[in-house]
C-alpha cells in the first residue's frame, strides 16, 4: 500500500450534550451515550426525522464505560473495542441478535470472528481507524513516509507519541517485516534494538499530552491515533498526517446493550441506520473514521487477544522496555 497522505475529508477517536427530540414523535427518545465527537453531525439530523433521539456525548472512553455500571443505564452506550472484554466479563452488557442487523451477513468475517466469541454478539462496531504519523511540515525540509522514519536521527529527542507499549511494539514490528500478532519465540534482539533506538528519539509519551508539543513545534512528528491527530490537522494547516504503508493496529467503537436494557424497535432501527451505505459514505467524508464496511481494512491488523505464552513474552519486554532511561537524556 502506498503512502496516504490525509487531509479533511478523507477519514478520523476521541461533556456537552447533544440532546434533541423530534416535536412531532410521541414516543420517548431514545438514550444514547457516545464518544465526543465520534459521530457525523448529518447522522443526527437525518435520524431525527425517524425518532426521538437523545444523545449525550462524553470527552473520555473511560467516562462511557463508566455508564454501563449505573442504575439506570442509557438504552445504548458506545464502546471501544479494548473495553469489550472486561465489559463482558463484568456482566455489564446485554447480548444482541446478530439477525436483527439488516446488513450482518456483509460485515467483512474478520469483524464477525472478532465480536461474536463463543457465538454471541456484544458489540456492534460502527467505526474504526488506525494509528498514524502526524509532523509539522513547515519545519521539516521532507515528508515522512512510512514507520521507518521514525528512527531518523534528525527526529532525536523530537517525536511525540502514545504511552501504548503494545502500539511502539507493534511499529517495531512492522519495521522487521513482521505482524503486529506474531507469536513467540520472537527476535528479541532486533525488537530490543528498535525500541531502545526509538526510544531515543522520544521527547514525550502521553494518551493525553502528545499532541501539544506539535502544535508548539517542540515535536516535530507526533504518532498517535487517527481520531486524535485528524482534527487537529483540520485545525492546524502546518499540520499533516500520514498513514504509512501497510498501515498499523486497528482502534475501533462500537454499540452495547447496557445489562437490563432490551433492544427496542427504535435501537434496532439505529443499529441499522450507522450501516447504511448512506451514513457510512457520510462518516468517511467528514473525516470521522472508515466505517466496517470499508475496503481499506485489509490493509490493518487487529491486536488480537494474546495466549499465555505471548502474554508473558510481552510482559518480559515491557518490563525492559519500562526501565529504560527517562526520555530527553
Amino acid at each position: 500500500m502506498a503512502t496516504v497522505l490525509v487531509t479533511a475529508g478523507t477519514i478520523g477517536r476521541g461533556g456537552g450534550a447533544l440532546a434533541g427530540c423530534a416535536a412531532w414523535n410521541p414516543a420517548d427518545p431514545l438514550r444514547i451515550h457516545v464518544l465526543k465527537n465520534s459521530l457525523p453531525p448529518l447522522w443526527l439530523r437525518r435520524f431525527r426525522r425517524r425518532h426521538a433521539l437523545e444523545l449525550q456525548s462524553h470527552p473520555q472512553l473511560p467516562d462511557l464505560y463508566e455508564q454501563l455500571t449505573q442504575p439506570i443505564p442509557p438504552n445504548l452506550v458506545s464502546l471501544g473495542l479494548a473495553w469489550l472484554d472486561m465489559a463482558r466479563q463484568a456482566k455489564h452488557l446485554t447480548p444482541l441478535d446478530p439477525t436483527r442487523l439488516t446488513r450482518w451477513a456483509a460485515l467483512p468475517p474478520v469483524w464477525r470472528a472478532l465480536i461474536q466469541p463463543q457465538g454471541q454478539l456484544w458489540w456492534v462496531p460502527y467505526r474504526w481507524g488506525t494509528t498514524v504519523l502526524a509532523y509539522r511540515r513547515d519545519k521539516l525540509d521532507w515528508q515522512p513516509q512510512d514507520w521507518g522514519d521514525l528512527w531518523r536521527p534528525d527526529l532525536r529527542q523530537r517525536v511525540s507519541g502514545i504511552a501504548q507499549f503494545r502500539e511502539w511494539l507493534a511499529i517495531s514490528f512492522r519495521r522487521l517485516g513482521l505482524s503486529i500478532n506474531t507469536p513467540p519465540p520472537w527476535p528479541t534482539d532486533d525488537l530490543k534494538a528498535q525500541l531502545q533506538t526509538l526510544h531515543q528519539q522520544m521527547l514525550l509519551y502521553s494518551d493525553k499530552h502528545y499532541i501539544q508539543p506539535l502544535i508548539l513545534g517542540d515535536a516535530l512528528l507526533a504518532v498517535g491515533w487517527s481520531s486524535d491527530l485528524l482534527p487537529v490537522a483540520q485545525r492546524y494547516p502546518q499540520i499533516q498526517v500520514v498513514v504509512p504503508p501497510g498501515g498499523g493496529a486497528i482502534w475501533a467503537d462500537g454499540w452495547v446493550l447496557p445489562s437490563g436494557q432490551s433492544l427496542s424497535a427504535g435501537l434496532q432501527d439505529w443499529l441499522n441506520f450507522g450501516w447504511e451505505p448512506a451514513q457510512t459514505a457520510s462518516l468517511t467524508a467528514q473525516g470521522i473514521a472508515w466505517s466496517p464496511f470499508a475496503p481499506e481494512l485489509a490493509d490493518y491488523e487487529f491486536f488480537l487477544p494474546m495466549d499465555t505464552a505471548t502474554e508473558a513474552a510481552y510482559q518480559s519486554l515491557r518490563r525492559w522496555w519500562a526501565v529504560l532511561p527517562p526520555v530527553g537524556r
